[in-house]
Parts: structure tokens; sequence; C-alpha cells
């Protein structure tokens, strides 16, 4: 099933807050992604948007990181992000489990071969 096409991804939330980038008036600067067209009159800091969640169709900061909006949707960011530490933290813990656990039989095996180790030696030596 596909997605309409008026219909945007959702943006991932990247930070809380905007980048202070200087841009130059009639200049370009490119870079390793496919880059949004920004026309500025002065060459000045601008603030592009951080949380991607912007309203400025050229991606300038409009604050609503601040707004009800932007703090909502952050919150829902750090939720998934955390949940998703949780479940690395518990598939690291298994892993770890499962790693101790092959390692104790490993020293009940080589215990137990010790043990018949001796048990010949000392039968050898006996005859």
């Amino acid at each position: 099933m596909t997605e309409p096409k008026d219909q945007q991804p959702e943006p991932v939330f990247v930070q809380p807050k905007p980048y202070k980038v200087h841009l130059e008036s009639g200049k370009h600067r490119g870079g390793p992604f496919k880059p949004k067209k920004i026309t500025v009159d002065e060459t000045k800091d601008y603030f592009l948007c951080g949380c991607k969640y912007t309203h400025n169709p050229e991606g300038f900061c409009d604050g609503t990181h601040r707004k009800e909006e932007g703090i909502r949707k952050y919150n829902e960011f750090l939720l998934k992000a955390n949940n998703k530490l949780k479940e690395e933290n518990e598939t690291l813990k298994t892993k770890a489990q499962l790693a101790a656990n092959k390692q104790n039989m490993l020293y009940v095996a080589l215990a137990t071969a010790t043990v018949i180790a001796i048990g010949l030696v000392i039968k050898q030596t006996r005859h």
C-alpha cells in the first residue's frame, strides 16, 4: 500500500533547537544530501529549523519547537528513542546471559575432563 502523493512522511526530530548558519547572498554551499534551495537577500547569520516541524517553507526556525506542537513531537521522539534503548538493553542482557551460560558449561566440561584425566592417571599408576 502506498501513501497518497500529497501526504508527506513524518519528519524525524533531529534536535530541539535551531541550527545557526551563516548564509551569504548569491553563494551556494553544497553538502552530502539533496539540498533545499534557500535564497537570502542579506548576508548574515540565520537559524534553520532543527526540530523539522517548522511551518516556514524555506526551513527557517519559526519557534515551533517552543510551542505545544513542537514540545509534544519532541516528547514523542524521546519516548520512542527511550523505548528503542530499552529494547536494545534487554537484547544485550539476554546475549550476555547466554554467553555466561555457555562459559559456565565450558567450565563444568573442563572440570569434568580434569577429574576424568586425574582418575585415569591414578588408575594407571596403581597398576
